[in-house]
């Protein structure tokens, strides 16, 4: 989106760019009115009032007062919202098309250009404009589409004078300035990428709802209406326009609030409900079996019906989109008995009966009103086993509950009205393990899928379950970005997108330090989350984990190490952050990335005492558990500082342990156990004698890699030589994976149709193809092990294919798509998969002559992500996740 507005700051720059939705360029003036034909917003004494047409939407009337807080905030003056222009001879008119009298004048006199956003969805022209009514010498002019499109234009001004979204969520400070000014000129905000755009509070038993209860709601000991209206305004902050409320047993329902819905509505909030619940119902607080019978559409369908009918009844009049369908009481499977071609049935009879409700209470053109039907967990079973959706229903497609997205539509799919959506975690109560505590999700991953999404026309929805909501605001932020402009942010790094969002909160001098120290713990917890150090499954039973000290330099040693080293490089920066700042350094970056390094400090020199007291070296023994001790008590102490800060505003927002899960406790570590010998890790092993070949000169030169302890290990984008397509490349991911990088034919965002990228053994002398060179040292068997990232087949109609030849001879076709078959319970390959973020094929290569050898790796199937590979000669040492390169270095 390009844009001619200007913003003028008199003091020290702030902030360059939000996203690439900010494209206008912050200045710094000395005298802001001096400038030739800027305009003065505030400063000298006066702010210019905000006009809001009385008969225009109440929420631009709460808008324009947020806005006016931002502005005394930043230059000490407030400005007045105001609803008549009697006396004023500038001001800022905020208003939507159709609905405010002065600005409909405008438009229709030529005064502003309207056409670029007439009647399209959540858009808005930004003007400055000479004589735009009889009485008023100048005004900025700010005209939405509708509501939202307004409210955004104008929250954009907040950002653009450094008031960040995430001032009020945490805690972020704005630089004062004397004197805020726009330069002449127009701009256009365009449609967002993404229709619907949201959030959805979940599992918030440990964090949202304690904290509510204290904080912001005690009248209620709950979830409340002070807490939604945080929400609400910070949703608007970041474009975003939809809400799934929180729905845990012992949370209040959102419509037990009195005016809830309403409150809602104010905002311009489009409220839904979760996967599991149909027609804005909370199940687990509304649905009362003593009352209302059993939740049985087979056996109870007139008492369901009923149920359903009420809410829509209540709330059909404002925004929303219907979750239709038929789940579980609370997020379980589908209650009812028969094959899966029966239960398609049942549900396809529910829809007909919701449609018939909201065709009575909403609208009788049902095909008006948004619906969508998650396809989650066995709603996807149902639904590949046949299941009718009306074409006017959106599909919504749901990831594994660990990032991945487990199917996309088809080319005949993202023909229908409906379109599609996307339901994503970034935190999850469930099995094979939780992760709700630190938000380890790296934006690499989301752009990576959900990029793949957009490319498969999944356009109509998208909602982030963000847990908590702290601490994911990065991942909140840059999802709600991706969604608005996802053209722009798919062509956006990691590491780019992290160095403009720090800046936004900290300044441009501190922004590339924070970046790299938030990259780095990104890549530490891809390799392995804080919540899963344990390496146990749902069985709580922790164990050692699985980094190797007795091989490759030792593993252990080296993940504590850089861990470590990252907390102290957030020591070191925290010593120089201003004190105005220090609660969002201490919320954003120290407490996520200290907490985890304190985690993986405990588990680690677990496995140390436990190698020593095997050993007989109590006293190295003692001092690690002494270390294991004190890595305990310091999380324990940061939470309680965390929940501290500013005057105790985020108590209780903050557990160390959720659901009380054994990894958050301190384990058990060798000296507890007695001589720890039967406790080491089946993983470990100590390196073989030789079984290395020595790099010579010109493999120096040439830096390839070579056998090494028995082992060939190459990162995936250390290629020597590629082939791409006419119509797409090879493309490095460079922030994600589980050694530095990953590679994947087709570039995010510019991928071909994908039913055109298909190849097969007879094909593949057209096939893209990518080639690496090691050498051995002897005529050995050995076996080749791919690690990829763990996606899924991209739709019904593809596999998840390769190939690989070993010197030119015929290749293995390989098929990872068995690998991540999905059943909750009884898939141990996926569940495998994403605790490590790795899927494994192995490859039996046979006897290799000594010498040069080139591995080829042929693209067959879209969606493969190529992590590393790792060749294994006999006796080669275990690693986790993968030895380190094996490269001779130049």
């Amino acid at each position: 989106m390009r844009q001619a507005v200007s913003l003028l700051r008199l003091t020290a720059l702030l902030l360059a760019a939000a996203s690439p939705a900010w494209t206008q360029q912050v200045q710094r003036n000395d005298a802001c009115e001096a400038k030739a034909g800027t305009m003065l917003l505030a400063g000298s004494n006066r702010a210019l009032p905000i006009y809001v047409a009385p008969q225009d939407s109440e929420t631009l009337n709460l808008v324009a007062e947020a806005f006016a807080k931002d502005v005394e905030r930043v230059t000490g003056l407030r400005p007045r919202v105001i609803h008549t222009l009697d006396g004023e001879s500038a001001a800022i008119l905020l208003g939507t098309l159709g609905h405010s009298p002065a600005i409909d004048s405008l438009a229709l006199s030529g005064g502003i250009d309207a056409a670029p956003v007439r009647g399209k969805w959540e858009s808005a022209v930004t003007a400055v404009v000479d004589h735009p009514t009889p009485s008023l010498r100048r005004a900025l002019v700010i005209a939405g589409s509708d509501r939202r499109g307004a409210a955004y234009a104008l929250f954009s001004l907040s950002r653009e004078i450094g008031v960040s979204p995430w001032s009020w969520w945490a805690d972020v400070p704005v630089q004062q300035q004397k004197t805020v000014c726009v330069t002449p000129g127009s701009r256009v905000q365009g449609e967002p990428s993404v229709r619907y755009r949201g959030i959805f509070l979940n599992d918030e038993d440990w964090g949202l709802r304690p904290w509510a209860a204290r904080k912001m709601d005690p009248e209620l000991n709950n979830i409340g209406p002070h807490t939604y209206r945080q929400v609400f305004e910070l949703l608007l902050r970041l474009r975003a326009n939809l809400l799934w409320p929180a729905m845990h047993p012992g949370t209040l329902a959102f419509n037990a609030l009195p005016d809830a819905a309403r409150l809602a509505d104010r905002w311009g909030i489009v409220m839904g409900s979760s996967h599991s619940e149909a027609m804005l119902r909370n199940n687990v607080s509304e649905w009362k079996i003593p009352r209302d019978g059993p939740w049985n559409y087979q056996t109870n369908r007139k008492s369901i019906d009923a149920y359903w009918n009420r809410r829509v009844l209540e709330n059909g009049r404002y925004e929303n989109v219907y979750t239709v369908g038929l789940r579980g009481l609370h997020d379980s499977g589908l209650e009812a008995t028969g094959s899966d071609a029966d239960k398609a049935r049942l549900v396809e009879s529910a829809l007909a009966s919701q449609r018939a409700i909201l065709a009575a209470d909403v609208d009788a053109n049902v095909e008006r009103i948004p619906q969508v039907l998650w396809l989650y967990k066995e709603s996807l079973q149902l639904y590949r086993a046949g299941m009718k959706v009306p074409n006017d229903v959106t599909l919504g497609w749901t990831d594994d509950n660990y990032g991945y997205i487990r199917q996309m539509p088809t080319a005949a799919e993202q023909q229908r009205s409906g379109g599609s959506a996307i339901y994503y975690h970034i935190s999850y109560w469930g099995f094979p393990h939780d992760y709700l505590w630190l938000c380890t999700t790296p934006p690499a991953l989301i752009r990576e899928e959900m990029a793949k999404a957009f490319d498969h026309g999944a356009r109509r929805m998208w909602v982030l379950n963000a847990g908590d909501l702290k601490p994911a605001e990065q991942d909140i932020d840059y999802f709600m970005q991706l969604a608005w402009d996802e053209p722009a942010m798919a062509r956006t790094s990691q590491s780019e997108f992290l160095q403009r969002w720090y800046g936004e909160q900290f300044g441009e001098a501190v922004a590339s330090r924070i970046a790299s120290m938030v990259g780095d713990a990104a890549r530490l917890n891809f390799i392995r989350k804080p919540e899963f150090m344990g390496f146990n499954g749902y069985n709580d039973e922790v164990g050692l984990t699985a980094f190797n000290p007795l091989a490759w330099g030792d593993q252990n040693r080296v993940r504590t190490e850089a861990w470590q080293n990252l907390s102290q490089r957030v020591d070191a920066l925290a010593a120089e952050i201003p004190a105005p700042s220090q609660s969002a350094f201490y919320e954003l970056v120290a407490y996520p990335i200290q907490a985890a390094a304190a985690l993986n400090e405990k588990f680690l020199f677990t496995d140390r005492s436990y190698l020593n007291a095997f050993s007989h070296r109590l006293d190295l023994a003692y001092e690690n558990h002494n270390r294991v001790v004190e890595a305990y008590a310091r999380i324990q102490s940061m939470t309680r500082a965390y929940n501290l800060l500013e005057g105790g505003k985020w108590e209780g927002m903050m557990d160390f342990a959720p659901r009380a899960r054994q990894v958050f406790y301190r384990p058990v570590t060798g000296i507890d156990a007695g001589s720890g010998g039967e406790h080491l890790g089946a993983d470990w092993g100590a390196a073989p004698e030789g079984a290395t070949v020595e790099c010579d000169r010109q493999m120096r030169q040439r830096s390839v890699f070579r056998q090494e302890d028995a082992t060939v290990s190459i990162n995936a984008a250390h290629y020597v030589r590629k082939q791409d397509s006419a119509a797409s490349r090879w493309h490095v991911l460079d922030d994600l994976g589980i050694s530095g990088a990953s590679l994947v034919f087709g570039d995010p965002g510019k991928t071909p149709p994908f039913e055109a990228m298909q190849y097969d053994l007879e094909t593949l002398d057209k096939a893209p193809w990518v080639e690496y060179e090691f050498n051995s040292n002897a005529a050995i068997s050995a076996t080749l092990t791919l690690h990829l990232l763990p996606v899924f087949p991209v739709d019904a109609e593809h596999h998840l294919r390769l190939a690989v030849s070993l010197d030119g001879q015929p290749p293995h076709l390989l098929d990872q798509s068995g690998s991540g078959e999905w059943k909750e319970g009884s898939a141990p390959a996926w569940e495998n998969n994403v605790l490590r973020n790795d899927a494994r094929i192995a490859v039996e290569l046979g006897s290799m002559t000594a010498g040069r050898h080139t591995l080829r790796f042929f693209y067959v199937d879209p969606g493969v992500v190529l992590q590393h590979l790792a060749i294994a000669f006999p006796e080669a040492p275990p690693a986790y996740p993968v030895p380190p390169e094996t490269r001779c270095k130049p």
